[in-house]
Parts: C-alpha cells; sequence; structure tokens
C-alpha cells in the first residue's frame, strides 16, 4: 500500500512539474522591473504574442522538461491498474481524465510538495487547489466540464468546491479538494463512520421468515444476481423484525459488503445531500447500501432522497416499519420482502439461535413467550446480556437477560408521557376479591398470551390482536392508578402515565401523529400504557353538527384502528364506563369496576396507609375514622397526610385530632357536608 501511495504522489508531482516547466520555457516566471507583471494565458497564440518581449528569456527549462516528459511517458498507465484508484474508476465508472482529476486531487491533500507547485501556477491567487489549474494539471481541455455540477468525480462526491458549493459556482472561480473519505481510502487508511453508519462485512447472517418471508427474499436475490444493475429492494417490517439481517443476507449473496446508513440520521440536519454522501461511500466500498427509516422521511425530502437514489447505479436496500409506504422515491424500481410479525414459532427459533452454547439454551421458549421481540431485537438483547455478564465476571443467567430486555425496551415519548416509578404490590391494595381476581386475570393474559392466541390458535381464529387492554372504572382515589402500577410490578414492566393534554391538539391531524408515536413506540418497548381520565380522549362520537365534531370522531376512529393492531398492553381509567364510546369497550379484553371501600376496607386503608415508621398516639381509633369518613383511599392518603404536617409542625406524635382535621380537610375539598359524627367530639 505505501509503494502504491508513493506511485501515485509521484505521478502526480510529475503532472505539475511538467505544466510549470512548460510556462518557465515559455518565458514566464521571470520578474522584469520595468513590466508590470507577467501574464500567462492558455491560449497558444496569445501566448507567442504576449511574449514577444525578448527580454524574456525562452527555453530556459527545455532540458528539464524534456526530462519530465520521458518520465511520465516510462510510467505505466496513470492511473495504474490494480490499485485502488484504478478500482475507485472502476466502480464509478470513470475514464481515465476524471481518474487523473481524483489522483491529483489527493496527492495536494497528502503531499506538501505537490501543494506547493499547484500554489505557484495558481499566484497571484491565494494557496488553493483552483479549478482551472487543477484541471490543466490533469490534461482536461474544458474545466468547466470536467468541473461542474455535472462532471462525474462532483457529481459523485469525490471531489468538490471548497465549502461544499457545487450548485453553480464558476469552475474558475472556486478551490476543490478531493473528499476527505477519499483521501484516507486512497492512502489505505479508513476515517471514523459518523453516527449510525456501519460498514459489515460479508457473512452470514441467520434469517428467521415465514414461508412468504422467505419466498420474498429468495425473489429479491435472484432479481439482484441477473443483472449488477438490477432493481432495488424495499423491506417491510415492524421494529425488530430483523430488516438488517435480511439486507445483510442480501450483500452476502452478492459477495459484497454491506454499508448501513439510516435515514433519519442521515436527514436529521435536513440536508438530503448526506444520503449522497452514504451512496458515495458505498460505491467507494463496493458495497450495497443499506437505508432503514423511510417511514420517518418527511414529505420535504422525497423528492430530493428520489433524485439521490434514481441516480444511483447501484442496487440499493431500504427498510420501512410502515406497511402503508409501498414505493421507493424517485419511482425506483423494487422487488418487496415483506417481513411477518414474530410468531410465537419464530421468535423461539431465535432465541434458541441467540442463545446457542449458553445455559439458557433451554429457556428459549420461555422467552419468546413472555416477551413479543423480533428476531432483530432478540439477537441485540442476547448480544448486550453477553457482554455485561463478560464484564462483570457473572455467568449468563435469566437476570441478565432479562435486565438488557428492559435496557433495549426503552420508550421515546418526550413529552407526551412520564414514567410511574411506584412499584404497588397486591399486599398495598384494599380491593374487594373479585376486583384483585381480575387483576390476577389480566397478568395471567399478558403472561400466557403466547399460549392462548399464538398455541391456541385464538389469534388467527377469532383474529384477537396480542394486545392486552382494560378499563378500570370508579370514584377518584379508589385505587385504580395503583393498580396500574401493581399489574406493571407483577410483569415487570415499566408503566407510563400519558399526558393527554400533550397528545390532544387544537390542529387538525397532529393528534393522531401524537397517537401514532405513543402507539408505535410502546409496541416497540412493550411498555404498560396507562392513559389516566381516558374519557377526554375516548369518549363517545358525537353526531356532527360542525366541523369540530366531525375531526373528533375521526381522532375517535383512528383510535379504534390502532387498538385493533395494537399488540402492547394499555389501560384506561375513567370516572364513569358510560363515558366511554361502546366501540373501545368491544374492543377491550377487561372491564374492572372499583367500588368505593366498604367500612371494613376503609379502616384497612387508615391503618395501611400510616407508614410503620411514622409515630402516632396509641389512642387512634381507626375503626372509627372509618365509620366517620366514607372517603376512598386516595382522600384517605390525603388525610392521613394533612395530619402528619400537623404533628410535625406542633413537634410531637400523631393524635387522632390530626387525623381527624386532615379527614375534615379532604371532606371540605369534597364538597360534603359535615355532620356531628364527622366533628372531633365524635370521634370517641
Amino acid at each position: 500500500m505505501a509503494d502504491e501511495l508513493a506511485d501515485l504522489i509521484a505521478g502526480a508531482r510529475l503532472h505539475v512539474e511538467r505544466v510549470l516547466l512548460g510556462r518557465f520555457s515559455a518565458g514566464y516566471g521571470f520578474s522584469d522591473g520595468r513590466v508590470p507583471a507577467e501574464v500567462y494565458v492558455a491560449d497558444a497564440d496569445a501566448r507567442a504574442r504576449i511574449g514577444r518581449d525578448p527580454l524574456r528569456p525562452r527555453n530556459t527549462h527545455a532540458e528539464q522538461l524534456a526530462e519530465v516528459e520521458r518520465r511520465i511517458a516510462a510510467m505505466p498507465a496513470w492511473p495504474a491498474p490494480d490499485t485502488r484508484l484504478a478500482r475507485l474508476a472502476s466502480r464509478f465508472g470513470l475514464d481515465a481524465v476524471d481518474a487523473s482529476l481524483i489522483g491529483i486531487a489527493a496527492a495536494y491533500a497528502i503531499d506538501r510538495d505537490v501543494g506547493a507547485l499547484c500554489h505557484a501556477l495558481a499566484a497571484p491567487r491565494r494557496a488553493g487547489l483552483w479549478g482551472d489549474v487543477l484541471a490543466e494539471v490533469a490534461g482536461v481541455s474544458r474545466a468547466s466540464a470536467a468541473l461542474g455540477p455535472g462532471g462525474a468525480v462532483v457529481r459523485s462526491l469525490l471531489v468538490a468546491p471548497v465549502g461544499g458549493d457545487d450548485s453553480g459556482r464558476p469552475v474558475l472561480g472556486a478551490a476543490f479538494a478531493c473528499a476527505p473519505r477519499v483521501v484516507a481510502w486512497l492512502a489505505g487508511d479508513e476515517l471514523p463512520w459518523p453516527d449510525g453508519i456501519e460498514l459489515i462485512d460479508a457473512g452470514d447472517a441467520p434469517v428467521f421468515l415465514d414461508e412468504r418471508g422467505a419466498a420474498d427474499l429468495d425473489a429479491a436475490i435472484a432479481s439482484l444476481a441477473r443483472a449488477s444493475t438490477g432493481p432495488s429492494v424495499l423491506i417491510h417490517g415492524p421494529e425488530g423484525a430483523g430488516k438488517r439481517a435480511v439486507a445483510r443476507r442480501i450483500a452476502t449473496a452478492l459477495g459484497r459488503p454491506l454499508l448501513a446508513a439510516p435515514l433519519p440520521e442521515l436527514l436529521g440536519a435536513a440536508e438530503v445531500v448526506a444520503v449522497r454522501e452514504a451512496l458515495s461511500w458505498a460505491r467507494l466500498h463496493g458495497a450495497i447500501a443499506y437505508l432503514p427509516g423511510l417511514d420517518a422521511v418527511e414529505p420535504r425530502h422525497e423528492r430530493a432522497l428520489g433524485a439521490a437514489l434514481a441516480a444511483h447505479p447501484d442496487p440499493v436496500v431500504v427498510a420501512s416499519r410502515d406497511p402503508s409506504a409501498m414505493s421507493i422515491p424517485g419511482h425506483v424500481p423494487f422487488v418487496a420482502v415483506r417481513l411477518p410479525r414474530p410468531t410465537f414459532d419464530l421468535r423461539t427459533r431465535a432465541w434458541r439461535h441467540a442463545l446457542d452454547g449458553t445455559p439458557l439454551a433451554g429457556d428459549a421458549a420461555a422467552f419468546a413467550a413472555r416477551h413479543i421481540l423480533g428476531p432483530g431485537t432478540i439477537d441485540q438483547v442476547v448480544h448486550d446480556a453477553r457482554t455485561f455478564a463478560r464484564a462483570t465476571g457473572a455467568t449468563l443467567g435469566n437476570a441478565e437477560v432479562e435486565a438488557a430486555v428492559r435496557r433495549r425496551l426503552t420508550l421515546r415519548l418526550g413529552a407526551f408521557g412520564a414514567l410511574v416509578a411506584r412499584q404497588a404490590a397486591f399486599g398495598d391494595m384494599v380491593i374487594p376479591d373479585e376486583v384483585e381476581s381480575s387483576l390476577r386475570d389480566i397478568i395471567a393474559m399478558v403472561k400466557e398470551r403466547a399460549t392462548i392466541l399464538e398455541r391456541w390458535g385464538y389469534a388467527r381464529h377469532l383474529g384477537l390482536s396480542r394486545g392486552v387492554s382494560a378499563l378500570f372504572t370508579g370514584s377518584p382515589g379508589t385505587g385504580k392508578t395503583m393498580a396500574a402500577s401493581v399489574i406493571a410490578s407483577e410483569l415487570g414492566l415499566p408503566l407510563f402515565r400519558i399526558d393527554l393534554a400533550s397528545v390532544v391538539s387544537k390542529w387538525v391531524g397532529e393528534t393522531e401523529k401524537h397517537l401514532a408515536k405513543i402507539f408505535d413506540e410502546a409496541q416497540s418497548a412493550q411498555a404498560l400504557l396507562l392513559f389516566d381520565e381516558a374519557d377526554s380522549l375516548f369518549g363517545k362520537r358525537t353526531e356532527v353538527k360542525s366541523s369540530n365534531d366531525r375531526y373528533a370522531n375521526l381522532e375517535v376512529n383512528y383510535l379504534l384502528q390502532r387498538m385493533e393492531t395494537f399488540d402492547g398492553i394499555s389501560i384506561l381509567t375513567s370516572n364513569l364506563e358510560s363515558a366511554i364510546d361502546k366501540a373501545f369497550l368491544r374492543r377491550l379484553n377487561f372491564r374492572v369496576r372499583f367500588p368505593d371501600p366498604d367500612l371494613g376496607e376503609r379502616a384497612l386503608l387508615w391503618q395501611r396507609l400510616v407508614p410503620v415508621e411514622a409515630e402516632v398516639a396509641p389512642d387512634v381509633d381507626f375503626d372509627a375514622l372509618a365509620r366517620r369518613f366514607e372517603m376512598s383511599g386516595g382522600h384517605i392518603r390525603n388525610a392521613i397526610v394533612r395530619a402528619a404536617v400537623l404533628a410535625a409542625r406542633r413537634g410531637g406524635r400523631i393524635q387522632p385530632d390530626d387525623l381527624v382535621e386532615g379527614a375534615q380537610h379532604e371532606y371540605s375539598e369534597l364538597g360534603k357536608v359535615m355532620t356531628d359524627r364527622t366533628r372531633p367530639s365524635g370521634l370517641s
């Protein structure tokens, strides 16, 4: 590699020397104090007329020029075959002149002497590789054609005007530079890849597909193998379904590496030039470009993205998790590979492959039943768990795998939701037996849904989704939110409370976009979503009397559709079941009513909600408090907190009167009428 680079620099230096010595021998380069300046022009006739002054010596460097010409003639074809520059020219379809432009620009960036010679040719302009100088050294007759926006080396982003402006600045008025990644590649080095971009060597990657997906993949590979400029590939599949593995299988079948460059990262700066760069890098490495995230491309980028893809001569693999994205921008011809939602059998195979050679290999079916993950996510989870176990010196076990699942399945909801940190347990709740039984049924449905829906065929036969949904109704403070926390704790899932004020928007279509993000993220993360006070969002559809009613009903209809296909866990709470649209009720797996606590339950709530560490007077009668104050658990908690504040301010233990005063304050907040038996004198 060192010899190859030395030959490239030596060849570039000779070509620059030839131009400079030619100027010297033509009488330029020797200052004459009687003339204001020397002028060099490329036209031979004009040069002869201007250079008639006998005070300017001619042919002073004829011998040196002849020597350089002999050396250039003795060189092999430049660029020499079987070199990186020659491979670059072949991959980009460049001719010898275009290759010379790249070789000289790269040598200018690497070698100081080449730079100094080019600066001498450009004088009296500032130091730089000016377009006219670059073209003259490379032997280009028309610099504007070779280095303009339509020139092959500029169009492919191999050589570009300094500052990146290739949109029309005159070539003679621009300095040029070879792309840094091209310079490094010619020198045998490799620059760090930008975040999210990765070059993956060819190799077998396991794919887990159903019959339809396998047939699509075979057809795509066959289509690409028939011609080097075959169609592109569009992969459809949910998050973690293994789209990257399928793309790698395609590249491996073609005997080429894979350059993965997610579109959201490329388009983050609202510049499609990043996509063009990624495609150029793929050609540089002879790789197949893999561009996931088509569903995240904004409409304002589609035209420019389509133009970049249409101009790329090699096939491109594009991926989307949105099944409605049925084409590639730019009318690029493609074949589709549709990946299924991961069934229990596919998940089991993926877990078994990922855990092969570990003590957990026999637990593949259990992991598949517990977690609805795609093969791609399963592979990442096990890799993370292995890495963590090695770093800590631990044996890979269930705890490490479960922790890796939780780390991977993060929810990116932004302002739409917040994590509920409290981890409640059944022992913390005071609820009727039938309510507790319903909550345990919900937990069992989640744990056993692989058996019920997939093994027993309920999903196929009855059209049920794998999601589990429930509606909790009851008065405020009866434990609906705590029950959601209990379910999340029992299942080991994060609980996110959705902020409906941020979700609902007055702008048409914005509410649906927010809901789409929530459901998409929750489905990928397997989080438990809590829609508190859900009647504001899941309320009844109304008769259309205005445009507002029409759009409000559209939001409800969209919610109905998403609830049909949602595979995650969602819990809705409402004070009144009658306020929820009946179409939602039909789609819910469970409906649980939380009644107001009876006397015995209120007494138990008063006792349990007072912390064990709290200093409470021994004569507190919790049964008497329960008899005299008919409140739900949430209000009892507030009364106990206020009693603690009163006792702490006084500097003593919590007395019966403190609890009564706290309860009376809650009564006032609730708008209830105080009676004789709720006054302090009625406590004893």
